[in-house]
């Protein structure tokens, strides 16, 4: 039952993370200031380790790659 509960919170983190990037994106912000906003938000709000964080960029890539957002 826990698997089921961690895995549902990360998909809810990375789908936060996905929507902040695209609205990012849209207005103009450059590729590298996304990454920085992202990782700023993964530290403060969830305080997550570096090894999660890159886990999450990956996945917000795949996300924003599948929905036709071709900034990464």
């Amino acid at each position: 039952m826990a698997d089921c509960v961690q895995t549902w919170r990360r998909q809810l983190r990375i789908q936060e993370l996905a929507n902040i990037a695209r609205e990012k994106l849209e207005s103009g912000t450059e590729i590298t200031q996304v990454y920085e906003i992202l990782d700023e938000i993964m530290v403060s709000k969830w305080r997550s380790i570096p090894t999660t964080r890159k886990q999450y960029l990956d996945s917000v890539k795949k996300v924003l790659e599948n929905q036709n957002m071709q900034f990464f």
